[in-house]
């Protein structure tokens, strides 16, 4: 399959529906504390909540970041207790099913991660899936010019949250490492080659981003900022304890008042600019409502990679 319109289209009988973000206002929720429900409960009710987007018995993909075996308090990987609260909201508005999925370099890391804790969820390591079990996709107005590689699952859900983590990385085209490059932990590893997945980052590290959210854009996105990670990131972070939940539909929206809450400016982020300029949403903070928090006040400065 060469492009992937923006309208619903049937693939090999699947219905595939773009994402809702770009019908919606980009509002962002914060959600302030350490008290991991209650602060993402917070944060996703300041964003105005899931029962818009899930409708009764859909099939709910959630992707985490769980680029390596980590502990919580590390900083690395999107906390267990933030995505049982997730669930724990979707399966309110009336899911049939969830799934947390996930693709990382080291393979099956979910018990490592403490993920064999949540309750009420399918653990599915997309690295199981071969060419076969993937549509080969290129977005329209592709930046890399590659078709790509995505799990069946990730696209034929009727609903995708990503679910990521506050943390800085060392490449000048991320520098962040927020909702719209959690989308790296899509693509099957092997796939890709099994160095994290060089063959993807050769495409063009930014552009394989804004692609790869082209393909398939959540529906809504969550970063897990309880405890953050600063300085050589995206896997030797130090951990920060920033105390804070962001959320929304317009993960680009959500990536920008993140970024800013790091103490970073969307300038030195490449591939949130990109995003922008490539209509995923929007990165000018003085258009984003942001409800739950006042931003100015509440923002840290992040140790830069």
């Amino acid at each position: 399959m060469e492009n992937l319109p923006s309208l619903p289209i049937q693939v090999e009988g699947k219905i595939i529906r773009p994402s809702v973000t770009a019908m919606l206002e980009p509002i962002v929720g914060i959600g302030l504390g350490s008290d991991h429900s209650k602060v993402t409960r917070r944060a996703i009710e300041n964003a105005g909540g899931l029962s818009g987007i899930i409708k009764e018995n859909d099939t709910v993909v959630i992707k985490p970041n769980l680029v390596k075996p980590s502990l919580p308090e590390e900083g690395i990987v999107t906390d267990y207790r933030v995505v049982q609260e997730i669930v724990n909201i979707v399966r309110e508005c009336g899911a049939g099913k969830i799934v947390i999925a996930e693709a990382t370099p080291f393979g099956d890391v979910f018990e490592a991660v403490n993920y064999n804790e949540i309750c009420g969820v399918e653990l599915f390591n997309m690295n199981d899936c071969n060419k076969e079990d993937c549509y080969e996709l290129r977005p329209q107005n592709s930046l890399t010019k590659e078709a790509m590689f995505i799990p069946k699952i990730y696209m034929d859900a009727d609903v995708v949250i990503g679910a990521a983590k506050l943390k800085t990385h060392f490449e000048y085209d991320a520098a962040v490492s927020l909702s719209l490059k959690n989308s790296m932990g899509v693509p099957p590893t092997k796939l890709y080659g099994d160095d994290y997945k060089e063959k993807l980052h050769l495409l063009g590290l930014k552009e394989a981003i804004v692609d790869l959210n082209k393909v398939r854009k959540p529906d809504f996105v969550v970063i897990d900022g309880i405890i953050g990670g600063e300085g050589y990131g995206p896997l030797r972070v130090k951990p920060i304890q920033s105390n804070i939940v962001l959320a929304g539909i317009d993960p680009v929206a959500v990536d920008t008042v993140a970024l800013n809450f790091m103490g970073f400016t969307v300038d030195e982020v490449p591939h949130v600019q990109l995003a922008s300029k490539e209509g995923l949403g929007i990165s000018e903070l003085s258009k984003v409502k942001i409800i739950g928090a006042d931003l100015s006040l509440v923002k840290m400065k992040f140790e830069r990679a």
